[in-house]
């Protein structure tokens, strides 16, 4: 990755009690600590967004690269995670179902733990976030590239270019 880890959301532990209260329920059981879910769904989130959406969001934006130099000359990716609206309520809900998904994979990949209620939860959770990625890759609202926010980065009709991948370049119709 080209920049530095840092958290995507506010994401906390109210955000987990609020979207699933069970996952937080069996935490508590195990005594948790969700800033480790939190840091580790982060990590993975912005090594997504920087080699999958990054490039369909540039695609679809004017004035979004794929690449920028540094001072060196060295060539690295133009996405910067301190761009990303953190209090973006699909932010938050991304990084809370990311660490719920890894709360249920690290208790389902344990061998002296596996139940079929843990799995079960691991599937939904799974489901969960992949459905909550495909949202969050559609509306892509939440980076800030040129720097308006808290207005927001983008209005409605940059909101609708985004979602439609055909609508500068394929079938759609210039107006």
């Amino acid at each position: 990755m080209s920049v530095p880890y840092q958290r995507i959301s506010t994401a906390t532990v109210s955000d987990v009690i609020y979207y699933d209260p069970a996952a937080e329920r069996r935490a508590a059981q195990m005594q948790v600590d969700w800033n480790n879910y939190f840091t580790t769904s982060s990590s993975l989130i912005l090594l997504q967004m920087e080699f999958g959406w990054w490039q369909q969001y540039c695609d679809n934006v004017i004035g979004a690269n794929y690449y920028s130099n540094l001072p060196n000359g060295q060539l690295i990716s133009a996405f910067n995670p301190s761009l990303l609206i953190k209090n973006s309520i699909t932010l938050v809900r991304l990084d809370t179902f990311k660490a719920i998904e890894i709360f249920y994979s690290s208790l389902v990949s344990d061998t002296s733990n596996v139940n079929s209620v843990d799995t079960a939860n691991y599937q939904h959770a799974l489901q969960r976030y992949e459905k909550e990625w495909e949202s969050a890759t559609q509306l892509s609202n939440w980076y800030d590239l040129y720097q308006l926010a808290p207005n927001g980065p983008t209005t409605k009709l940059e909101e609708n270019w985004q979602v439609d991948p055909d609508y500068m370049n394929g079938s759609r119709r210039f107006f």
